[in-house]
């Protein structure tokens, strides 16, 4: 009985609820967006059971109630993960970034730093950054919602790369680069690092300038291997390579 109730409550249908702490016994009123979708396209009713996360570790089953509010049953709060993971991603094209942003938030990345870097050819118009900020939002919740990640990662953009490297903490520092002929696992440590941040450039690469730069800001320059991948495969690539190393996915534990 016991497992047939986790594989109940696992399959409930989830959704994300931008609300900084969640508690049993509170009742919320839904955002429209939300309420639309699950009254009209959904078509779900009163008494029926949803899951709810807040992006803060918080999962709250949930019962839908009349005009439009729900209330929080039970909540299961989720520690922050053991390993941190940010991505400093090189500007690509939108296309390419909107991957990155999706499968790294189901791989379990916790930051994202997009900056513009020489060879960046995805340059933020101004007149368009904002949607693009909320679409991009948007890709990381659904991302975040269907792969039931419950820490929400945080997303930067605009930074110059100086910046970005000077003020991101981390233990282990990795810099992607073609040219370097130090393969990965020579660089990795046998104890989990506590924070990692990765390196990667956009479709051209990164500069010699620039990975000079890196590298005096503490970066290990490394190649994954004889091939040389595109933007939107390697910093996925490494990020799967060290969640299965030092974060939960070789653990099956929800994040």
């Amino acid at each position: 009985m016991g497992l047939f109730v986790v594989a109940a409550v696992s399959l409930m249908r989830c959704f994300y609820l931008p609300e900084p702490k969640l508690c049993s016994g509170m009742v919320i009123r839904l955002p429209e967006e939300l309420r639309k979708h699950l009254q009209t396209v959904l078509r779900l009713q009163p008494g029926d059971e949803i899951q709810l996360f807040n992006g803060a570790g918080q999962l709250a089953v949930s019962t839908l109630k009349e005009n439009s509010e729900v209330e929080l049953l039970d909540v299961v709060n989720y520690p922050s993960p053991a390993c941190s993971l940010s991505l400093i991603q090189g500007l690509p094209k939108g296309d390419k970034l909107e991957l990155i942003l999706q499968k790294g938030t189901e791989l379990g990345v916790n930051q994202f730093h997009l900056t513009a870097m020489e060879r960046s050819v995805g340059l933020l118009k101004s007149d368009r950054k904002l949607k693009r900020l909320e679409r991009w939002q948007k890709i990381i919740q659904e991302a975040a919602r269907q792969s039931r990640q419950y820490h929400l990662p945080m997303l930067e953009v605009g930074s110059s790369l100086p910046r970005v490297l000077s003020t991101v903490k981390a233990d282990l520092k990795l810099l992607l680069w073609e040219e370097s002929t130090i393969p990965l696992q020579e660089v990795l440590p046998p104890q989990p690092p506590q924070q990692i941040a990765v390196l990667v450039g956009p479709e051209g690469g990164i500069s010699q300038q620039e990975a000079d730069y890196a590298m005096a800001q503490g970066y290990q320059a490394v190649r994954l291997g004889p091939r040389i991948l595109r933007t939107e495969t390697a910093g996925l690539a490494i990020m799967a390579i060290l969640q299965y190393l030092y974060g939960d996915l070789a653990s099956g534990q929800h994040g």
